[in-house]
């Protein structure tokens, strides 16, 4: 990447760290930097709403990378498409609707979304990345802190809007480096296997999830879905591909390497 490179301080009274952003030229994504160094991972016991599978609570060091701001757009799907990279969503009725440019593409597998980032010069992020991207390094339960969610955070069930939105509509709700939309809206793949016990065994550094399995973890929860389905350290999973699944309220940001 050519470095086109801004730094913000506060935003909107919710960000206060320092924010790092460059673009992306292959499809004009704006990216996020995301320091290398220690965060705590998964959910303590004390907290009543985490699964099993985000126990124990742990000390990760990641290096550092790149990530979207904001999940991959119709917009910047098709690009690729017409490019000859990509392949046609699932569904297509948003995807030849204009008026849905900038909304979150969805109906797209897991094996759609890596072809995407890849065709990009990235990768899907790991459970770890997206975790670390989401929440800092204060363990902090939602990407904005602890404040239990409210409708102009994120777009989740209470929201009330019956499907997702254009992306970084709710920038009250970004985490810590600025990235937007890692609660709510839709769900995102990661590059990882899903493994229930995984943090048992997960390496302390740059962990990439089981070597193999038959379903691929998931992140961030969708509009859909209630306060405790979009904290931030909640692991959902879903088979890779599937010939009676339409991948609906599904879809993936990119990271790059630093």
């Amino acid at each position: 990447i050519t470095p086109q490179i801004t730094i913000e301080g506060e935003k909107d009274g919710v960000n206060k760290s320092l924010t790092i952003t460059q673009i992306n030229p292959i499809d004009n994504a704006e990216m996020a930097y995301i320091p290398a160094g220690e965060f705590l991972m998964g959910s303590v016991d004390s907290d009543f709403h985490a699964l099993d599978s985000e126990k124990p609570q742990h000390a990760v060091y990641l290096n550092a990378f790149w990530i979207y701001k904001t999940e991959v757009t119709y917009k910047q799907y098709k690009k690729c498409v017409e490019n000859g990279a990509c392949t046609l969503p699932i569904k297509t009725d948003a995807y030849n609707n204009e008026s849905f440019s900038d909304y979150p593409i969805e109906y797209v597998n897991w094996e759609q979304a890596k072809t995407y980032c890849e065709w990009a010069k990235g990768r899907l992020p790991t459970e770890a990345e997206w975790e670390k991207a989401a929440r800092g390094i204060d363990a902090r339960k939602y990407p904005w802190g602890n404040r239990e969610p409210l409708p102009d955070y994120l777009n989740y069930k209470d929201s009330k809007k019956e499907g997702p939105v254009a992306v970084g509509s709710y920038p009250k709700g970004a985490s810590p480096y600025g990235v937007l939309d890692m609660a709510g809206n839709v769900q995102e793949w990661v590059e990882d296997w899903y493994s229930g016990d995984y943090y048992h065994i997960s390496p302390k550094e740059n962990p990439k999830g089981p070597e193999s399995g038959n379903a691929r973890a998931l992140r961030g929860g969708s509009w859909r879905f209630a306060a405790p389905v979009v904290r931030a350290a909640m692991r959902l999973y879903l088979m890779p591909a599937s010939s009676e699944y339409d991948f609906r309220e599904i879809g993936f940001r990119c990271v790059r390497n630093e």
